[in-house]
């Protein structure tokens, strides 16, 4: 296995010493050398070495001026810069340090010593260079994290108006059906007219069913839940996507289920994500297949929602609970599903807190298969 080597540059006007330290090097780091100031600032740009070898004494410009900028320059990064001089007095060791350096070796050197400050530094570089991509990570998640809080805020005021709004179209509903019925008496054979009527009776459902599910998950007391309405009612707030209604072919098997003791909210949000990432998965076919089941085995109630999308490689199998882990973008100018990282880890985090479990199950372009297991409680 091919390893990288990390990079050394070397900068003296001694040829003969340039010639002794490459050879020393090169063994085991990649070494480029400069022969003066200039030229090791436009190599410095091309080769990004990890550690310099700096001479102070050169002609142009000297060690001290080369090394200020490269501390002036943040391109440079967290380079290790070792100062070679035939001068020993302190002075010149602070003048190097005030420069920017961060270590100062004495001529004549012992390869020993010098082989020895060039692990050390490099070991520090490499720390940092992990401590620096963590820091960017974590800026990263938490402005993506803020981003998600102001969407979250921003939809459940969204919500909050929207229930109202459902709220509201109950009396012009009931009108609706009202008179639809007188007209279905006075002609109980025009097809218009119960085609006008299912509508509205399709309409009264969908409105009772967001106006219960929006009850539900408002309130944060344990209450005794049937998940298989749960299931139903996630599965009928779908209905309003387009892609859903004319491109999914849904199946549900049922089966009875004892009442389980819990906070609403956990179980429509966690089944809601499952579902819906289920849908995601099969918005490239042309038609997909959702397939949600609810049984009873010993003391356990295991739920399985299936599609028939994509799959999940191997490789990204072990990563689909973590926090922040997505092959959705973020965001989307067309109706590509979107999605944050959250959805599963959130879901898998409020069923492990009912002391069950979420499993995965998934063949790439065959489809994935989500099981939740609860403990009858």
């Amino acid at each position: 296995m091919m390893v990288n080597k990390n990079k050394i540059l070397v900068v003296d006007d001694a040829v003969s010493l340039v010639s002794a330290i490459r050879d020393m090097l090169e063994p085991e780091y990649e070494v480029e050398t400069a022969f003066n100031g200039e030229d090791a600032l436009e190599i410095l740009r091309k080769f990004k070495p990890d550690l310099i070898l700096l001479d102070v004494m050169m002609p142009g410009i000297d060690g001290y001026e080369v090394c200020r900028r490269i501390r002036s320059d943040r391109a440079f990064g967290f380079v290790k810069i070792i100062m070679v001089s035939g001068r020993s007095m302190l002075e010149e060791r602070l003048k190097g340090y005030d420069a920017g350096a961060d270590d100062y070796i004495v001529k004549p050197f012992k390869a020993e010593e010098l082989l020895a400050k060039v692990r050390v530094f490099l070991r520090l570089k490499s720390v940092e260079d992990q401590l620096s991509e963590l820091n960017h990570t974590l800026n990263e998640q938490v402005r993506m994290r803020t981003e998600q809080l102001i969407d979250a805020e921003k939809m459940a005021a969204i919500g909050r108006y929207a229930a109202g709004i459902v709220h509201n179209l109950n009396n012009p509903l009931q009108v609706i059906m009202g008179n639809a019925q007188l007209l279905a008496m006075k002609h109980p054979d025009n097809r218009k007219i119960m085609s006008l009527r299912k509508a509205a009776a399709q309409m009264r459902k969908i409105i009772g069913t967001i106006l219960s599910t929006s009850y539900r998950e408002s309130r944060s007391e344990c209450m005794n839940i049937d998940l298989n309405e749960v299931l139903k009612d996630q599965m009928e707030l779908l209905k309003a996507s387009p892609f859903f209604k004319h491109r999914i072919r849904t199946e549900m098997r049922l089966r009875p289920l004892p009442t389980y003791h819990g906070i609403y909210a956990h179980f429509s949000q966690s089944i809601g994500n499952l579902i819906k990432n289920a849908v995601d998965a099969m918005h490239e076919k042309e038609k997909g297949v959702l397939s949600v089941s609810s049984s009873i085995e010993g003391g356990t109630i295991v739920i399985k929602i299936s599609d028939t999308g994509r799959g999940i490689s191997k490789e990204k199998m072990g990563k689909i609970f973590n926090p922040f882990f997505t092959t959705k973008p973020l965001t989307a100018k067309d109706d590509r599903p979107t999605g944050t990282g959250l959805g599963l880890a959130s879901s898998k985090e409020m069923i492990e807190s009912y002391g069950g479990e979420i499993l995965a199950e998934s063949e790439v372009d065959k489809g994935t298969t989500f099981t939740v297991r609860l403990p009858i409680n």
